[in-house]
């Protein structure tokens, strides 16, 4: 496999250019904590050739693991070196279309890798916003199905069959802390999950799918609960090598040259010195530099560099960090720190081997913890990330709510930053002790172990009483937290229990002894008085006797009279036991007829109840049948919906692949022609996308075999090798004139495509035409100081010359009807049709292009030294909006909305060509179109302003739909030499360019144009054999073109 190596050629010593004019507030080239990201290319220095290694490993096995120790640029070396040079080409076996995702295992592994996917797609605008939620579920479930999951989720990535899918794994490390963490079999299940889509995606060679790890080399170890995985590692990795001191000098030296700066090199030496051979300080020394470039900025004196005494106000390496940190918390009020305390206490551990590693934590659970409100957790979050500190990810620009991970933006904050090593450190004593805890209330639970008892328990009151311990700060330990409170508690109270017992027993054993010393003196006195006592109460027990004796003889004659007495008692008894039967009998059935009463209302009560409750269930489940039905209809027309956009967009990808193979197929014009036209009829049939590049290609191609590659060239009358300059389409008939560098002027018509010379020239090589709103004038220039106004009512007549003093560079027509405005070497003119003159402004520097907006009030101009500035028409002033540094403004033009501006450049150093846009009220640059491989010499946005073309000395003609700027563009480049100038006409229908060769082309940018013509050049339709192997078997055979046969159709 060969992998083109790629190489950035970095200025030999890059603080000796000369320093830009830079302002307070100008943005940092040093990124501090954070990696670098893709978009700070241009800011990484220092590990020039290593991507290409890492490139060369991945082209060859299509993964590759970088491994590195903390703090060593992984990351950075990831985005900035690897992730360019494949969007590049460089590797050459795969081609230039790559699909990128990056992500990381955080708390979840497959749910983050879910969610980058799922952001992948919404930044490509292939799925709708409104449907985030279904394409997540739909992702996920694919994930875990299989270890196939993978693969078919690159299969759906795939916007064409050869593009490439790169999968980069950041911060791998992840996975094991995930599992150890969790310590769960779901946990462990999932990451050998994770592990087993990675190996079979490498494994499988149907999809082009690449993955690329990062890790810390100190996990290395851990791999090895994963056989696969290591077998893998060994086979393609790569150890980020330590940086040389000449490195870590570009590192320092190259951000600031790129961003206009300058830096004493005794400043750099201190710096290199400071570091030493320590690696894993360049986080460090990337945020000690971005503290120094702010302090400077503000604090420089005139022409002075950054210097040693920046360096030591911002704290040196050693405590720059420490220092802002702790600037960031003291600017904070006393609840806010409380909040800030908690949150990078959750945010942190520090394990068993004394290692300090991040912990990702949800906002939702940091406001838990800090049992505080969410906004203002958020709040104290967006303090430690604002724009010059970027202590947490995510970045500043990234809205924060209640699912968002907070965490460290590097491990090198915990040991720099002593506030926060000591929160660690706390934290850690904290946890260990209720790991502690919850350990030993798990062991007395099974009876192995007893309840606390000093000093134990007296170190695990006073930790309760100081850290205050909740439930959600527990479970990140040990779920089993109410145990471990109960086994204390009832430690405590076990303990308190026999404190009090110890002290109830003393007291009753003193209280036990006084109480035997008195009864024994009072049980003597008690002895003699019941001596006493029952001496007397023998002698009045026999006087009682005989008292007793006569009362025996009383007592029986009382006994027969009661006997008499208790028979005629009984006697009435019997009586009124009876009456009370009787009325006990006729209560009861009294009772009986109450109570059938009361059960037949009861009865009726319950009979009704149920009624009413059948007839609300009734209706409940007829409104769920209703429901249903309706969801079952909509979930109907949906699966219609979404078979009819499948079924679309099979058809769309069956018209690019028959584009393809049209434009592949040189040895038959008549099934090259048929196939672009079948294309295109599927592609309008399925509402495609009106410009797309593919049809339009195969349209041309195919009409080139047909008709010749110059059926669409005009060539120009005359000698050879006239080079067409300038080209001014009339925007009220179908005329246009060419200026030639030999000095004539040519008029041709689009109708007949047909151009013929006038009797209008120049003496000297003509480079401008341009035509008055009415088309009556025409006013041309050439390699002088003067241009000419041709009254084209009479063309024979003598032009009008004017003078301008300098030599003209550009011109254009005032939309107002004004005549035109001229820019010369020193100046911009405003000229009118009759030849009078006025200054609008002196120009410091030549303007090379020009143009005017649609109101007539604004002009934009473009240097060659990278200047674009506005010119005020009216008020003949002007002001530079943007400079682009070691580069050419080769074109300029307003879009039709006057909002925006594009601009063409030439890169001196690369030599290529883009075009950007810049924003009237952002005054700010925006999007970027590429493509060019040398400079763009002329741009023009259609009249509706829906298309944007440009044109240079590559001899490419590209042209972009605006609204939808990631489509690739409509790539024109059968041109015969370089394009100096182009125009579009007849609306937006038409491009015309002229060329080097004596040439002018006449390009149809809307395919429906080309298509028009296919059919009256061929002489039969596709035979069923032809369809049936091109188009395919499972679609229904259609005449291509009517009126033409079909051999055996």
């Amino acid at each position: 496999m060969k992998v083109q190596q790629a190489h950035i050629e970095i200025p030999s010593n890059p603080i000796q250019e000369s320093m830009v004019d830079i302002e307070p507030g100008t943005l940092n080239p040093f990124p501090g904590l954070r990696p670098f990201t893709i978009d700070e290319c241009h800011l990484f220095f220092g590990r020039e050739g290593q991507s290409d290694e890492i490139l060369l490993k991945l082209s060859i096995n299509r993964f590759v693991t970088v491994m590195g120790y903390s703090g060593s640029g992984k990351s950075s070396l990831m985005y900035c070196g690897l992730v360019p040079i494949l969007y590049g080409g460089f590797m050459t076996q795969t081609g230039p279309h790559w699909q990128i995702i990056t992500s990381r295992p955080g708390a979840s592994p497959i749910q983050s890798l879910t969610q980058s996917i799922v952001d992948h797609l919404l930044i490509r605008e292939k799925i709708d916003p409104a449907d985030v939620d279904i394409h997540r579920s739909i992702i996920n479930s694919v994930l875990r199905s299989s270890s196939n999951g993978l693969v078919d989720i690159a299969k759906y990535l795939q916007e064409e069959r050869d593009e490439n899918v790169f999968f980069l794994v950041d911060q791998f490390e992840e996975l094991f802390r995930y599992a150890e963490n969790a310590n769960t079999d779901e946990a462990f299940n999932e990451a050998q999950a994770y592990v087993n889509l990675v190996l079979t995606a490498v494994q499988q060679t149907n999809v082009p799918v690449y993955i690329a790890l990062t890790m810390r080399s100190d996990f290395i170890g851990s791999c090895s609960i994963f056989p696969g995985l290591t077998t893998l590692i060994n086979h393609s990795n790569y150890l980020v090598p330590q940086m040389t001191r000449d490195q870590k000098k570009m590192a320092i030296e190259g951000p600031i040259a790129v961003a206009g700066g300058r830096v004493s090199q005794r400043l750099v030496k201190r710096i290199l010195n400071d570091v030493g051979n320590e690696q894993d300080q360049l986080p460090i020394i990337q945020h000690a530099l971005m503290r120094t470039w702010d302090y400077w900025l503000v604090n420089r004196d005139p022409t002075e560099p950054m210097d040693i005494r920046h360096y030591n106000a911002v704290g040196k390496v050693s405590q720059a960090l420490s220092q802002h940190a702790n600037e960031a918390f003291e600017e904070l009020n006393a609840r806010e720190k409380e909040i800030a305390e908690v949150l990078f206490k959750s945010i942190t551990e520090k394990r068993q081997d004394n290692r300090g590693t991040r912990r990702p934590s949800k906002i939702s659970l940091l406001s838990e913890l800090a049992e505080a409100d969410e906004q203002d957790v958020i709040r104290v979050v967006d303090h430690f990330r604002k724009s010059g500190r970027s202590f947490l990810m995510p970045s500043a620009h990234i809205p924060l709510h209640s699912d968002s991970l907070i965490e460290l933006s590097h491990e090198s904050l915990m040991r720099i930053w002593t506030r926060l090593n000591v929160w660690v450190a706390d934290e850690y004593e904290s946890a260990q002790m209720y790991k502690r805890l919850s350990d030993a209330a798990a062991m007395y639970q099974i009876g192995k172990t007893g309840l606390w008892r000093p000093p134990d328990l007296q170190l695990a009151l006073n930790w309760q009483k100081k850290q205050k311990p909740t439930r959600a700060w527990a479970q990140r330990y040990d779920e089993a937290f109410e145990r471990a409170v109960v086994f204390l508690d009832s430690s405590r109270i076990t303990y308190e229990a026999e404190l009090k017992n110890q002290e109830l027993l003393q007291k009753r054993q003193l209280r036990r002894a006084r109480i035997t010393a008195i009864v024994l003196g009072g049980a003597t006195i008690v002895s003699i008085l019941f001596l006493v006592f029952g001496y007397t109460q023998r002698l009045e027990a026999l006087q009682q006797k005989e008292i007793a004796e006569k009362q025996k003889i009383i007592a029986e004659e009382k006994s027969s009279e009661a006997d008499k007495s208790r028979v005629l008692a009984e006697q009435k008894a019997e009586e009124a036991t009876r009456q009370k039967n009787i009325a006990e009998d006729a209560n009861k059935k009294l009772e009986d007829a109450l109570l059938r009463i009361q059960a037949a209302v009861l009865a009726e009560e319950a009979a009704k109840e149920d009624a009413q409750k059948n007839l609300f269930i009734a209706q409940i489940e007829r409104d769920t049948a209703n429901v249903q039905r309706r969801k079952a209809a909509e979930n109907l027309i949906a699966a219609k919906r979404e078979y009819e956009r499948a079924d679309k967009l099979l058809m769309l990808t069956k018209a690019r692949a028959m584009a393809g193979v049209s434009i592949q197929m040189d040895d038959d014009k008549n099934l090259a022609g048929l196939l672009a036209k079948q294309a295109y009829i599927f592609n309008t049939r399925h509402e495609g996308k009106k410009y797309d590049p593919f049809i339009h290609n195969a349209l041309y191609t195919a009409l080139t075999r047909i008709k010749g590659s110059s059926y669409n060239a005009l060539r120009v009358p005359g000698v050879s090798r006239n080079r067409i300059n300038s080209v001014a389409v009339s925007s009220n008939s179908n005329t246009f004139y060419a200026a030639g560098a030999d000095g004539r002027i040519f008029r041709g018509n689009l109708d007949n495509q047909s151009i013929t010379p006038t009797a209008m020239e120049n003496r000297f090589p003509n480079r401008i035409v341009v035509l008055s709103k009415d088309d009556r004038y025409l006013l041309n220039a050439g390699d002088s100081s003067f241009v000419q106004l041709f009254d084209l009512q009479k063309e024979k007549a003598k032009p009008v010359v004017v003078r301008l003093g300098a030599q003209v560079h550009d011109a254009e027509v005032m939309p107002n009807g004004e005549g035109f405005l001229v820019s010369t070497a020193n100046a911009v003119w405003s000229v009118s049709g009759t030849g009078a003159t006025r200054k609008i402004i002196s120009s410091p520097v030549a303007i090379k292009s020009l143009h005017v907006n649609k109101a007539g009030t604004m002009a934009v101009g473009g240097t060659w030294s990278g200047k674009l500035f506005l010119i005020n028409i009216a008020k003949s002033a002007f002001e530079t909006l943007y400079e682009e540094p070691n580069s050419r403004i080769t074109s300029v033009k307003f879009h039709p909305s006057d909002s925006l501006i594009a601009f063409g450049t030439e890169d001196l150093t690369s030599k290529r060509g883009v075009v950007k846009f810049f924003g009237l009220e952002s005054r700010s640059l925006g999007r970027q179109f590429t493509g060019h491989k040398a400079a763009v010499y002329d741009i023009e946005f259609s009249p509706d302003g829906e298309l944007l073309a440009s044109a240079g000395s590559d001899k490419r003609l590209q042209m972009w739909v605006i609204r939808n700027p990631e489509d690739l563009p409509v790539v024109m480049d059968n041109n015969d030499g370089f394009i100096w100038d182009i125009a579009f006409a007849k609306g937006s229908d038409y491009l015309i360019t002229t060329t080097y060769e004596s040439e002018i082309r006449i390009w149809p940018t809307d395919p429906a144009i080309l298509q028009n013509e296919i059919c009256s050049k061929l002489d039969k339709n596709m035979t069923r054999y032809e369809w049936e192997t091109y188009v395919g078997k499972d679609i229904k055979q259609e005449i291509t073109c009517v009126g033409l046969l079909i051999d055996d159709y």
